[in-house]
This record gives structure tokens, C-alpha cells and sequence, in this order.
């Protein structure tokens, strides 16, 4: 029998996962870059945040096109 409830509910667990992984990507992004802002402000230099956030992008980037080419299957891990 099908029970839209439960169809609704499912498809809401999809889109928080989504929502997960967009959100750690744009933490894994942000993170390195603000990282890099506290060393230059604790030692006075003015690379660290630059080279931060060009990890940030590129390694955000990189999860980013794996998640795509992952095609976000929906299958249910075991």
C-alpha cells in the first residue's frame, strides 16, 4: 500500500541530507580561510588567510565535483 506520509517523510530526510552536505562543503570552504586570518592577525604575516581560502576553494571545489559526479544516489547505506 502506498502511504504518502511516509513518502513525505522520506523525501524530507533526502532533502536535510543535502542540505548537510552542501552546508560541510561550505564549512570545509570557509574554515581554512578564516583559520589563515587568525594566524596573520597572532604573528602579524598577511599570506596565511589568502593561501586559506585558495585551499578552501580548491578543496571545496573538489568535494563539490565529486558529490556531482557521485550523481547523489539515494541509496540507503549499509
Amino acid at each position: 500500500m502506498h502511504d504518502p506520509h511516509r513518502e513525505s517523510r522520506r523525501q524530507q530526510a533526502i532533502a536535510w541530507e543535502w542540505v548537510s552536505r552542501v552546508l560541510a562543503i561550505c564549512v570545509v570552504m570557509v574554515l581554512p580561510g578564516i583559520g589563515g586570518d587568525w594566524i596573520d592577525k597572532r604573528f602579524g604575516t598577511t599570506w596565511w588567510a589568502l593561501a586559506g581560502f585558495a585551499f578552501g576553494f580548491i578543496s571545496g571545489m573538489s568535494a563539490l565535483l565529486v558529490l556531482v559526479q557521485r550523481g547523489g544516489d539515494d541509496k540507503p547505506r549499509t
